[in-house]
């Protein structure tokens, strides 16, 4: 299965928002185009090489295979837990970057994955990258899974190349998810009841600026160097253009840019 669901990486246009909202998700199921064939992942280069992946999971053998096998074709720091919270919590780590965390879902039903990111998972969601592998195409429940903010998705029939691709684009601020599924995700948000005008009007100036760049897919790091900003003004930002919002992630930022800003 082709999983190519990711925010285009062009310039922020004033007029991207212009677009159907329907044209808008469809630049981003192209990403795996512009990602994995117009620009190749450099290792050497990687200014995320050194940024630490936790692979958690009860299966011993699994997650030491994942790890492995990612050490083994990538300049990663990998580590293996049995759960989440043999992870340093992110209450403790001010002023640290983000972790990649893998979280094995073999054998969970598409409920108890759901109370894990809504109890457990929930700080780490807030301050980290998450992933799920090993999901069952029968019972996930990906939709729900991204409004938690879950950034990646990794299936039980999946090959072992998929898995290092996705690792590149999570470090990258990429989402990884299938573009069928991402559509699918997409077409049913619009039939909600809009947001607020006065949401809009409660954004700074700035704060608009910001939504722009994060919705063409702009990392924190290069909206800090188009807007010659520290990172962690960028950082303060969208802190509050979520909370302001009433979002979670990225992906929700950038769907409602698309339906309310002009």
């Amino acid at each position: 299965m082709d999983r190519g669901g990711f925010f285009p990486r062009q310039e922020a246009q004033e007029h991207l928002f212009n677009y159907p909202l329907a044209r808008l998700f469809l630049l981003m199921a192209r990403k795996v185009e512009t990602v994995m064939l117009g620009r190749q992942f450099d290792c050497a280069a990687c200014r995320f090489r050194d940024r630490p992946i936790f692979i958690v999971g009860s299966q011993q053998f699994s997650a030491d295979l994942l790890g492995n096998y990612i050490r083994a074709n990538r300049p990663a720091l990998t580590t293996v837990v049995n759960c989440l919270a043999d992870i340093p919590h992110p209450d403790g780590l001010a002023g640290k970057e983000w972790r990649l965390i893998f979280i094995d879902c073999h054998g969970l039903e598409g409920a108890a994955i759901l109370e894990m990111l809504h109890t457990e998972a929930t700080p780490y969601l807030q301050y980290d990258v998450l992933a799920l592998f090993n999901l069952s195409q029968g019972n996930a429940d990906i939709a729900g899974y991204i409004d938690c903010g879950v950034r990646g998705f990794f299936f039980e029939n999946d090959q072992p190349d998929v898995m290092l691709r996705g690792v590149c684009a999570l470090k990258y601020g990429e989402m990884w998810v299938a573009r069928g599924v991402l559509m699918d995700y997409i077409c049913q948000k619009p039939r909600k009841a809009p947001k607020s005008d006065s949401m809009a009007c409660n954004l700074t100036r700035r704060e608009k600026e910001i939504l722009i760049h994060l919705s063409s897919g702009a990392t924190n790091e290069e909206i800090a160097s188009r807007l010659y900003v520290s990172l962690h003004t960028v950082k303060s930002h969208i802190f509050n253009i979520y909370k302001k919002l009433q979002v979670r992630n990225r992906l929700q930022a950038a769907m409602w840019a698309a339906r309310n800003l002009k």
